[in-house]
């Protein structure tokens, strides 16, 4: 039995709603992933910009070359509409043999899809499904667990955390610790991390291999009848053009002449509008800062996130319900944006995008 445990790789998922610091987490245990272990990373974004698997790869360029490898799937979520994508990922990354696999899913996946997906035949066999780790903002967690995704996250977790604890009171952080520890099945390991800060230890509190992975019931709404559309086919003639093949980020060459995409996926429940630039193109710092708390003030807005070249250097921006935060960026490959909102908006991508163009340095 230890023989061929020793043949699969250690699988983590980690998990929580949206803006929630996954991404930061991830980029901490990155830095300190033993040297002599080649790691990979399956990110999942519900928008097609791919802003946080673009972070993940400039972070990961400080490792030697295929240390980690990182593979996205864009545009829906691994645990319905972009399922047979991520299954296809999945078993591509499998094949290389990594000595460990995080998978990102998006905010609005349920686990248990995609734990149905880890526990196929041909797949179960490979994997050893370590700590399912799911992170919750004690400042809104009674807004979170109104969703029915989120509510399938806590289920499927064996650890629970508060993250961003440096920004919710004693008094949140101590509703927080009363709720989780009455969950039954009781959770492996319930606490609080500040800017992603876990033990790389924590990966390996349980392991599933023995046993069936716990699965809640698949039943959020978020995802399932969502679809592509190109902003009713409007082009620029500045080369602006849509792109929007679920599931892939195919190698997006913007030049002088082509220098932003427009990418969108709209449905009744959760839509989002998102762009790519040109990395020569140079936006005003403080322009696009209020023109972003613009986008996260709109009433039905639910996270803003983007990384863009300024007049005062590379940016990244994260603003979500209570939360505005920017810091410098490492990435330097294009500029991205994007914003996910609740149901569909009536501001159509031309009108957006005219915005943004407001804000270049020309």
């Amino acid at each position: 039995m230890s023989e061929i445990k020793n043949q699969r790789i250690p699988v983590n998922i980690i998990a929580g709603p949206l803006g929630v610091g996954k991404t930061t987490m991830i980029n901490h245990l990155l830095h300190n992933r033993p040297q002599e272990e080649r790691w990979a990373i399956l990110v999942n974004e519900y928008g097609l910009v791919g802003i946080d698997a673009a972070l993940m790869q400039a972070d990961a360029q400080t490792s030697k070359e295929g240390a980690v490898e990182i593979r996205e799937v864009a545009g829906g979520c691994i645990c319905c509409s972009a399922g047979i994508f991520f299954e296809a990922s999945l078993i591509r990354l499998l094949r290389r043999r990594p000595d460990r696999l995080l998978i990102e899913p998006t905010g609005l996946a349920a686990l248990s899809g995609i734990l149905d997906t880890l526990g196929r035949e041909g797949i179960k066999e490979s994997v050893d499904i370590r700590s399912i780790i799911c992170l919750l903002d004690a400042s809104r967690i009674e807004e979170d667990l109104a969703r029915e995704e989120v509510v399938d996250q806590v289920e499927a977790a064996d650890l629970l955390i508060a993250s961003r604890a440096d920004l919710s009171s004693r008094e949140q952080l101590d509703v927080f610790s009363a709720w989780s520890k009455q969950l039954f099945p009781p959770k492996k390991w319930i606490g609080q991390v500040k800017r992603g800060l876990i033990p790389l230890s924590y990966l390996d509190l349980c392991s599933h291999f023995d046993q069936e992975p716990r699965k809640a019931g698949h039943k959020h709404g978020t995802d399932h009848d969502h679809h592509h559309e190109s902003d009713h086919d409007h082009h620029h003639e500045s080369g602006h053009n849509h792109h929007h093949e679920l599931g892939h980020d195919h190698e997006i060459n913007l030049s002088a002449s082509q220098q932003i995409i427009s990418r969108s996926h709209r449905s009744p429940n959760i839509s989002t509008t998102g762009w790519i630039c040109w990395k020569e193109l140079q936006f005003d710092a403080k322009r696009a800062s209020d023109l972003l708390k613009a986008f996260n003030q709109m009433s039905n807005t639910q996270r803003v996130k983007a990384v863009l070249r300024t007049n005062e250097g590379w940016w990244q921006f994260n603003y979500t319900s209570g939360v505005e935060e920017q810091w410098p960026s490492g990435y330097r490959r294009d500029s991205r944006l994007e914003v996910i909102y609740e149901g569909e908006s009536s501001l159509s991508v031309d009108e957006l995008e005219q915005q943004l163009r407001a804000c270049l340095i020309v």
